[in-house]
């Protein structure tokens, strides 16, 4: 199962630092594009999306959050992050794992 990320250039070059690909849409439509080829792809088990990418898609984004089946889809705190993105993954895994992180 591979990972991918969509997010700035310093936030995909951090994560091909381990080893992990990903791409740098330049618009909120090649984003989605991007997320759906993705999607597509049955060796992807999670696509990390940068918040500030998840943003400028605005309501266009919640379905892929929605999601029940892989690949999963997260909202990824980076540089520009406006959203409270950490908060929302801490209780993600908190309800997930069961355990107060």
């Amino acid at each position: 199962m591979k990972i991918r990320v969509v997010g700035d250039k310093l936030l995909v070059g951090l994560f091909q630092l381990s080893g992990v690909s990903g791409s740098t849409p330049a618009t909120p439509d090649d984003t989605a594009t991007v997320i759906d080829e993705y999607l597509a792809d049955p060796e992807i088990g999670v696509v990390l999306v940068g918040s500030s990418y998840a943003a400028q898609m605005g309501a266009a984004f919640r379905p892929y959050l929605q999601r029940r089946k892989l690949p999963l889809v997260l909202r990824l705190p980076d540089r520009d992050d406006q959203a409270g993105c950490a908060d929302e993954i801490r209780a993600y895994l908190q309800k997930s794992l069961g355990i107060r992180l």
